[in-house]
């Protein structure tokens, strides 16, 4: 399969790269991508332009989906040259430029696409021979605004405008249309109550969100689009339908991008749901943790024949906007309390899955909250700023940890469940564990032997006993050996 190929099979299935995206860095799938981009030459002999289009639009559409459905920054691209393309797309192509702000050259390029676009001679093949893909992008935005002012000023009728707009629906054109339907959403801002070009501006909408008929190329790929572009055009129409009650035409396109709506994948929740998991009773915010840890407990714990089996709602961005906005400790300190509830009980089982939940909570990956950086650069005397960002669970544990020692002297039971907790995170996450006098590095190994030898031959529930019985003496051993944690975390 050919690298356009691949591009336009996971914009397609965007679920599809959702699980690729949960075993690779963002900077290592798109990094050679926009590099691709950024160096992109076509060759003087090129026969046929259209599949060099094709392609170049392909790879872009797939970088804008991946940014966009990730909510990643430009720094998570990989990309640092002042040159880039893919940095100069993401910063300018949405924004219009006045024909005065363009070269000569891009004034001609506009001119020969608005001729192609608008007139018999059509698209051609010396049309695209002219103008490389890069630029023709970066142009989409002017190509628009200087089309709906000429049809303003009536140097264009509506229908024709339209049908060349629908051009654009071709799948060589298609990716132009992720740049370009974003301008459209900032012009439908630009509308009043007086303002006659919403008599331009809807149709010419109507004809790139519903044009009458697409191959299933250009469906698969104007559905991959929309996702894009829908939030900000339903932002934007819906106030156009504020100022414009009467119009029959707006709600019909909102009907159309819904679907396609709130399909990025970030750790910020909506105002609905942060308003709901706030008003939670009985504590708010932790009160709507507690809940949910709680529900994913008793989903854990059922069986076939003990009822229903639906699992329960939960989303990892109420996990997130938690630590967000009431920190790592207080979270982590919930955690620790729905763990020791399970503890105090004596139910193995039961505990075994709360410190499953509890564990992969910890070791989840977090957004920072702001970037984390080792330095910036401020002005120009080279003066150099620590960014600092928000502690994660991970981080908090590892406070918890350092103290485990003394909290022991007052209650055991709590600094052996946090030790028991970071062995089972840092574990998780891959990372060795170190301990006071090998107690929990080789010792471990030697410990666990036995209860690997000791196991043999017992039922299930008794080798579960056995294994927490060498987790809790494996804390104790780290506690009585004076629980210095900088030892333990390998520091």
């Amino acid at each position: 399969m050919t690298l356009k190929g691949v591009c336009n099979t996971l914009s397609r299935r965007p679920q599809t790269l959702d699980v690729v995206m949960l075993f690779t860095q963002s900077v290592t799938l798109l990094q050679p991508l926009c590099h691709m981009l950024d160096n992109w030459q076509e060759h003087e002999d090129q026969g046929e332009y259209q599949p060099v289009y094709d392609e170049f639009g392909s790879i872009l559409l797939f970088v804008v989906l991946v940014k966009h459905r990730f909510s990643l920054q430009t720094h998570d691209l990989g990309v640092d040259s002042p040159n880039s393309f893919v940095l100069k797309y993401f910063k300018s192509a949405c924004t219009n430029r006045s024909p005065d702000e363009l070269t000569a050259h891009e004034n001609k390029l506009l001119g020969g696409w608005i001729r192609g676009l608008f007139e018999a001679e059509g698209i051609n093949n010396e049309l695209m021979s002219m103008s490389s893909p890069k630029e023709f992008h970066l142009l989409v935005a002017t190509l628009f605004d200087q089309s709906l002012k000429a049809c303003q000023a009536k140097f264009l009728a509506l229908d024709t405008l339209r049908g060349g707009f629908e051009y654009l629906l071709e799948p060589f054109l298609l990716p132009s249309l992720s740049a370009g339907l974003v301008w459209f959403a900032h012009h439908v801002w630009e509308t009043t109550e007086r303002s006659t070009d919403i008599e331009i501006t809807i149709p010419a909408l109507q004809s790139l969100l519903k044009p009458p008929s697409m191959s299933s190329d250009s469906s698969a790929m104007h559905a991959a689009v929309l996702s894009i572009v829908a939030k900000p055009l339903e932002d934007s129409l819906g106030y156009a339908q504020q100022l414009h009650p009467l119009r029959a035409d707006i709600n019909p396109l909102l009907e159309i991008l819904k679907p396609h709506a709130q399909k990025q994948r970030h750790e910020v929740a909506f105002h609905n749901s942060l308003e709901t998991w706030a008003s939670t009773a009985g504590g708010g915010l932790l009160a709507a943790m507690r809940h949910t840890i709680q529900s994913l407990l008793i989903w854990s714990s059922a069986t076939p024949t003990s009822g229903d089996m639906t699992p329960p709602q939960y989303t990892h961005r109420q996990l997130a906007e938690t630590v967000r906005l009431l920190g790592a400790k207080a979270v982590l300190n919930l955690l620790l309390d729905e763990t020791m509830a399970h503890f105090e009980t004596g139910s193995s089982p039961d505990l075994d899955i709360a410190l499953d939940i509890i564990v992969t909570m910890i070791s989840a990956p977090q957004h920072q909250f702001p970037f984390s950086s080792s330095s910036a650069t401020l002005g120009n005397n080279d003066q150099h700023l620590t960014l600092k960002r928000q502690l994660s669970l991970r981080d908090a544990l590892n406070t918890e940890l350092s103290q485990a020692f003394d909290l022991s002297k007052t209650n055991l039971s709590r600094a052996t469940m946090i030790v028991r907790l970071h062995r089972r995170v840092e574990t998780l996450v891959g990372r060795p564990n170190q301990g006071v006098n090998g107690v929990v590095g080789a010792n471990a190994d030697v410990l666990m032997h036995g209860v690997v030898h000791n196991a043999e031959g017992l039922p299930t529930a008794d080798i579960d006993d056995v294994l927490v019985e060498a987790d809790n003496q494996l804390a104790h051993e780290f506690l009585a050996g004076g629980g210095d944690a900088s030892v333990f975390l390998g520091v």
